[in-house]
């Protein structure tokens, strides 16, 4: 039986120790902006949704709906995410080097990442993401080298089309099997059917994010294709440094290092690579090169390249297997402790604030913030309804969650500026002649009041919110009272307009 297997044993101890370790955290802290903004997705359920395709926000969907409306619901299936990512990962260090030693070390190092134990607690597109790309590499792996079974390349073509509708990084799944097929020089490959029924699958898989944004102006191809180019910068080296700095964290500083020591053992050992490790080299270092290369004229950021370190981990194990029993005593007493203590530390100041990150800190304060927020709703509602608006989605996000409000929270779109997935959801129209709260953060200054007053009779400062821990401010959120929203013509009721000014912003 496998279970005679004593690494098998091992990753499946792992698996579960880091399953109840990872329960006990899901309801331990509020929820980040993102976490509340997919939340609030498929309180509209749509076939897809604007800034990203509709995965993570059906899977919140699913266990909010067995859980309730609650931090544990909205993460749940990101912990099962996370547990399906390190089985496939040991699925597939087994299948290329037919050593449950080596598929249970590949395990460990992926759970020894920031990135990957982050994504195991918190809500975003990147947890499934992870998922479906780790599945879809397997089975990809399995169909080329494995008696060219349809049903892996049916299932390979299935998960790679669902990894496109968690987040539109997945595309990549593509273009690292192809550069594997021609740097193999597996010609026949391509015209292999099953190849391309796997990719028609794919696609079919895909369809309904391809639906929606045929039905929106093509808006959110848009916005991550063209938009994000038009941000372009000169050549320069600062968003360079800063994906390095946030690529240390995520990897943590022992895999960061590896990640260039292996790239370059591979570029002088091409023409010697067994297949195994080149299938495993395509599907991490193109996205990992591709992203550090934008990353001098554009902003990359932090979660962009995750994917690439899936089979990045299988390398490291590689590597790991090839070092000196010294070598070995250094790199676990060195760098494991290393990456535990930066585990620990960042789980430790998320669960536990103790001093004030500015910016980094998303999660604290949200709870005051709504509780202040309903008790002055309350007040406002008896002369008129009211509304709540904020200058970011993160704030009305965060509020739609934490309070009974969800259908009367807009973004910026009530003073006549795009916000995101809110123009898709209200007609700002419908609120003429209400009051309204508007809120920002010390995190997001607003400096636009004179645009504002073109919008309301009156705008007035109500208070300024400190949200404080041990005697510490946190945070800040300034909170003005708003009379009367007069709408103006200025502002579109098509949303069909977010596409044309995509175009030309």
């Amino acid at each position: 039986m496998i279970l005679k297997d004593r690494y098998t044993k091992y990753f499946l101890l792992l698996l579960f120790g880091l399953f109840i370790l990872r329960m006990i955290l899901l309801g331990q802290f509020n929820l980040v902006p993102q976490e509340a903004y997919y939340w609030l997705y498929i309180q509209k359920p749509a076939l897809s949704y604007f800034d990203h395709p509709p995965v993570c926000s059906y899977t919140i969907g699913i266990f909010t709906y067995l859980f309730g409306n609650t931090e544990f619901g909205v993460r749940f299936g990101m912990l099962l995410y996370s547990q399906g990512t390190s089985i496939f990962v040991f699925l597939l260090g087994k299948k290329i080097s037919g050593s449950t030693r080596f598929a249970f070390l590949s395990v460990v190092f992926l759970n020894l990442t920031v990135f990957f134990n982050l994504h195991s607690v918190v809500a975003t597109p990147d947890a499934p993401l992870l998922f479906f790309w780790s599945a879809s590499m397997y089975f990809y792996f399995k169909a080329i080298n494995e008696g060219n079974k349809l049903s892996d390349w049916l299932l390979a073509g299935a998960f790679a089309g669902v990894a496109m509708a968690s987040k539109y990084t997945a595309f990549f799944i593509f273009f690292s099997l192809f550069l594997y097929l021609i740097l193999t020089k597996n010609w026949k490959e391509f015209l292999n059917w099953k190849l391309w029924l796997s990719v028609l699958v794919a696609l079919l898989v895909f369809s309904p994010v391809i639906i929606w944004n045929f039905q929106n102006g093509w808006a959110s191809f848009l916005f991550q294709t063209s938009h994000r180019a038009k941000g372009v910068r000169s050549f320069g080296f600062n968003y360079f440094f800063q994906l390095i700095a946030s690529q240390i964290f995520e990897l943590t500083p022992l895999f960061f290092v590896l990640l260039w020591i292996i790239l370059w053992r591979i570029i002088k050992r091409f023409t010697a690579l067994s297949k195994e490790k080149l299938f495993l080299a395509c599907f991490a270092f193109p996205l990992v090169l591709f992203f550090f290369a934008v990353s001098f004229t554009s902003l990359v950021k932090m979660n962009w390249i995750l994917p690439a370190y899936l089979s990045f981990m299988l390398l490291v194990a590689d590597y790991y297997e090839t070092l000196s029993t010294k070598g070995k005593k250094v790199f676990n007493s060195v760098g494991g402790s290393t990456s535990l203590g930066l585990i620990l530390l960042t789980l430790i100041i998320i669960v536990f604030p103790v001093v004030p990150i500015e910016k980094g800190d998303t999660w604290t304060g949200w709870r005051e913030l709504a509780s202040n927020v309903v008790q002055l709703k309350s007040e406002m509602d008896k002369e008129k309804p009211t509304f709540i608006f904020s200058n970011e989605y993160k704030i009305p996000a965060e509020l739609a969650f934490y309070t009974p409000y969800r259908e009367h929270i807009l973004a910026e779109n009530v003073y006549g500026k795009p916000a995101l997935q809110f123009d898709f959801w209200f007609d700002v129209h419908k609120f003429s002649g209400w009051n309204a709260l508007f809120i920002y953060s010390d995190f997001n200054p607003f400096g636009e009041f004179k645009r504002l007053e073109e919008y309301f009779e009156r705008v007035e400062f109500h208070e300024e919110l400190q949200i404080v821990r041990r005697g510490i401010v946190f945070r800040r959120f300034f909170i003005y009272k708003c009379y009367n929203y007069l709408p103006n013509k200025k502002i579109p009721t098509d949303v069909k307009y977010i596409s044309k000014w995509l175009r030309e912003n």
